[in-house]
């Protein structure tokens, strides 16, 4: 089988955590690499980014603007893409186009109609969680689940979101959820854990890490002995303006002996923080899933959050990590409190994190998708 990925405002292959850089390309590269082992799978960008191809896997950028280019910007070459991508590959010869994220949708529902190619839709994220110009968005979304052959859903929160907010027949909406690559999200032994929160992300005032920084604040009351370390860089035409603020606050708190900004950072050092932290700390606001966290339980280290959405089917509370309405929840302190300074307890939580994050895995992911590729081909 063919098979076209559609990623059109972000490479998938870039670094995490900065530009527009998250959890998509890690869904696109695990996929696209579990199912280039039975299929011919081309990966498409019009981030300018190195195309390369490897075997069944073929990453092509068609290069149209720079990563750092503001989203809104991005979405003034929409039609200049799919004129380039019709212009650079027989279309005809794909047996399947899985779009990733709205503006990739509405190239694939064109060239859907056009080449007469079955689509699949995976948002990642969703304009009914925003304000103002994602009204816009939103419908466009609606459209494009609309004439998708399927929508995939990360989480049961998603599914019912999708359902709910876009009118989408629940039949059309398959749940597929992301999986964790424990080659390089696995605990080290060698390593000794601290007092050390992490909060992984990109920069932005959707992440809300300004949140988590007021917290550390009131927490420092209780207990003092304790570091946090926010990785990732500003995103978005405003993340500049919020990663300034973030840091002044922290001067403003005098907290600048607990609170450190490390920028992006490569995923094997993300890793060895996180062998080295015993909490992660999440503050997004929304979430169609949460792939952070369930990287964090792999690795043996809790989660705490105050995301009211899809955290709630990966995190139970005391159990791999505490999830609360706000973070002046005196329970969720307790928790804290306990995992710092009750090795036993902190221990248990560990485990039972690992545990909760083995049913999560790229290949059975592949696997479902694979699955409903097949039932669009023979239809």
């Amino acid at each position: 089988m063919n098979i076209l990925q559609l990623s059109f405002h972000t490479s998938p292959y870039s670094e995490l955590g900065v530009n527009d850089g998250g959890g998509l390309n890690v869904y696109v590269q695990q996929i696209s690499k579990y199912l280039s082992n039975n299929h011919n799978v081309t990966v498409v960008t019009a981030e300018k980014a190195e195309s390369f191809k490897k075997e069944n896997l073929e990453f092509y950028s068609l290069n149209l603007f720079e990563p750092d280019l503001p989203m809104e910007d991005k979405e003034l070459h929409l039609i200049e893409f799919q004129k380039k991508l019709e212009e650079t590959f027989e279309l005809n010869n794909f047996d399947i186009i899985h779009s990733h994220y709205w503006l990739s949708g509405l190239v694939a529902k064109d060239i859907s109609d056009k080449f007469n190619i079955p689509y699949i839709f995976t948002s990642h994220s969703l304009g009914v969680f925003l304000e103002g110009y994602n009204n816009e968005r939103a419908d466009c979304e609606k459209i494009i689940m609309t004439a998708a052959n399927f929508v995939t859903a990360s989480s049961n929160y998603e599914n019912s979101l999708i359902s709910e907010s876009y009118k989408i027949d629940k039949k059309k909406i398959k749940l597929i959820k992301p999986g964790v690559d424990e080659n390089l999200f696995s605990p080290d032994p060698s390593l000794s854990r601290e007092n050390i929160f992490l909060s992984i992300g990109r920069i932005q005032k959707q992440k809300r890490q300004l949140e988590a920084i007021e917290f550390l604040n009131t927490f420092r009351e209780i207990e003092n002995d304790f570091k946090c370390y926010f990785i990732g860089g500003p995103s978005g035409t405003s993340g500049d303006d919020y990663f300034l603020e973030l840091k002044e606050i922290v001067k403003e708190l005098s907290l600048e002996s607990h609170v450190e900004f490390l920028g992006n950072l490569p995923q094997s050092k993300i890793r060895e923080l996180l062998n080295r932290s015993k909490l992660l700390i999440h503050t997004s606001q929304y979430e169609t899933f949460g792939l952070v966290a369930i990287e964090a339980h792999s690795v043996g280290v809790p989660v705490v959050s105050i995301n009211q959405g899809s955290f709630k089917e990966i995190i139970d509370n005391n159990i791999n990590g505490y999830i609360a309405e706000s973070f002046e929840d005196q329970y969720l302190n307790e928790f804290i409190l306990k995992i710092f300074n009750d090795d036993k307890f902190a221990d248990y939580v560990s485990k039972s994190a690992i545990n909760s994050s083995k049913k999560y895995d790229w290949k059975h992911t592949s696997e479902k998708l694979n699955l409903l590729y097949q039932e669009l081909k023979l239809r």
